[in-house]
């Protein structure tokens, strides 16, 4: 009887390190991305064998550079960028990183299918392009934006590298929880002089959610984020002046 416990301790202790190897060799290593000498643009491709699968990429950039990320596949994808802090950023599949950056070191890009769409299996393409830092953006004039009237968040944010930027200094550790906040998109509208982009978590809207609001005569941003918790909460560079834009999206 004690031979035959013994054994089948051996047996359970066998089958659990072999469950744990496998694990381990399970996980990708991230692959290591790197510019041919005098290249800005670096291409690689993976392949994603379904939702629960995923491309891990790492490359090393500094502060002051402008990183550019574009990932395009047979289905819907979606990226995001871990910078040396920690920090990240990204979205659903297209560019899903373009701005300056401001830390020095390695950077890691998790490339996924998107849980939005319909599964798939297949290749995909992982553009990089880093330049010099690109300190003015798109942004010619606040009075510009309000060509994104009709259009998404995401429209906005990539093609206004440099509004981002402004964010990011405005929300500091925030700055995920408020695009966490716009995976449900809603197209962005204009109160007077006021823009207002709006999104909310999958499935959570009216609970978690964020808004965005432009002054489009004096250019300052403010942000409003709606936690489960409790109510909205504003993020505004001029405390003293909240747009009424603002409080109205907020009562919607």
């Amino acid at each position: 009887m004690t031979h035959k416990t013994e054994f089948l301790k051996l047996v359970l202790a066998t089958m659990m390190i072999a469950a744990v190897v496998s694990t381990v060799s399970a996980r990708k290593a991230p692959q290591r991305i790197y510019f041919a000498r005098g290249a800005t643009v670096a291409r690689v491709t993976g392949y994603l064998r379904g939702i629960n699968d995923e491309g891990l990429f790492v490359l090393r950039a500094k502060a002051g550079q402008h990183m550019r990320v574009e990932i395009s596949g047979r289905g819907a994808t979606r990226g995001v960028v871990i910078f040396p802090s920690g920090k990240q950023d990204g979205g659903p599949g297209g560019v899903v990183f373009d701005d300056n950056i401001d830390e020095t070191g390695d950077y890691r890009i998790r490339v996924t299918e998107s849980s939005m769409a319909d599964a798939w299996r297949g290749r995909f393409v992982l553009k990089i392009e880093i330049t010099s830092n690109q300190a003015g953006g798109s942004n010619s004039g606040t009075s510009d934006l309000s060509r994104y009237v009709g259009q998404y968040p995401s429209t906005l944010f990539k093609s206004e590298p440099a509004l981002k930027t402004r964010l990011r200094e405005l929300l500091g550790a925030n700055y995920t929880s408020f695009t966490s906040r716009l995976q449900v998109e809603m197209p962005i509208e204009r109160d007077g002089d006021t823009l207002i982009a709006r999104g909310c978590m999958a499935h959570q809207c009216t609970i978690e959610e964020a808004i965005l609001a432009i002054d489009l005569t004096g250019g300052k941003p403010y942000v409003a984020i709606k936690r489960q918790a409790g109510g909205f909460k504003i993020y505004a560079e001029d405390k003293g002046r909240i747009p009424e834009a603002l409080r109205r999206a907020m009562q919607k």
